[in-house]
């Protein structure tokens, strides 16, 4: 019986995924946009949940995983695609389909590195893809649509990266350099300042990318 509520967060995950692609579909964008950010919220309190029940196993795994490429890869692709890359024509489509494939792929490699890789994720987390877009949509803001087809593009290759993002569980390998965060931080005032406040609601999904950057940069060029 206790293997019900982990299923149940993540059932909710997925459920907000499909219920953000029916509002995307009608046009209501900002609502979803609020429902991959409660997917998200979803998705963060099944594994939790799982471990804290002692009914952590593959199963919940896997259909949390088959979750994600809904809410996180096809959802955000599908809005941010209707919200702003169909201008471009059927070019448009193209970094959409990208951005969701690479998500597919991300998520195989992660269930099959679990038992290798710990202390931090290997490339993007999808569901700090599918918030960013979700953000970007909410916050209203109105960038060429030719940037955004290069941003997603970038996205999806991030979530297949070899770039080392914190997992904020302790006991990480890498070095967090305090440094690598104000730079950060830097960067986010200057995007304020200079596209759009607007995208300050982005802020904590796009510092993070760009924290797992700078502080890979560093890492790397602290090894050699």
């Amino acid at each position: 019986m206790k293997n019900v509520i982990p299923c149940l967060f993540t059932s909710g995950n997925l459920s907000f995924g499909v219920l953000s692609m029916i509002m995307t579909l009608h046009g209501l964008y900002t609502w979803a946009g609020v429902c991959i950010l409660l997917a998200m919220v979803c998705d963060a309190c099944d594994g939790r949940s799982a471990r804290a029940l002692g009914v952590a196993g593959d199963f919940g795994k896997e259909l949390d995983s088959l979750s994600d490429v809904v809410s996180f890869g096809a959802a955000s692709a599908f809005l941010i695609y209707s919200y702003s890359l169909q201008s471009l024509g059927w070019i448009g489509a193209i970094p959409a389909i990208i951005y969701a494939a690479l998500g597919g792929i991300r998520l195989a490699r992660f269930n099959l590195n679990t038992g290798v890789i710990h202390g931090y994720f290997q490339g993007m987390p999808i569901p700090n893809g599918g918030c960013l877009i979700a953000t970007y949509v909410i916050s209203g803001a109105v960038l060429p649509a030719w940037l955004l087809a290069i941003f997603v593009v970038l996205l999806g290759y991030h979530l297949v990266s070899k770039v080392h993002n914190p997992d904020f569980k302790g006991a990480s390998p890498d070095v967090l350099h305090k440094s690598a965060l104000a730079i950060a931080l830097v960067f986010g005032a200057l995007v304020l300042a200079f596209v759009d406040w607007h995208l300050v609601i982005t802020m904590p999904f796009l510092l993070y990318i760009v924290f797992g950057l700078v502080n890979t940069a560093m890492n790397v060029a602290a090894a050699r």
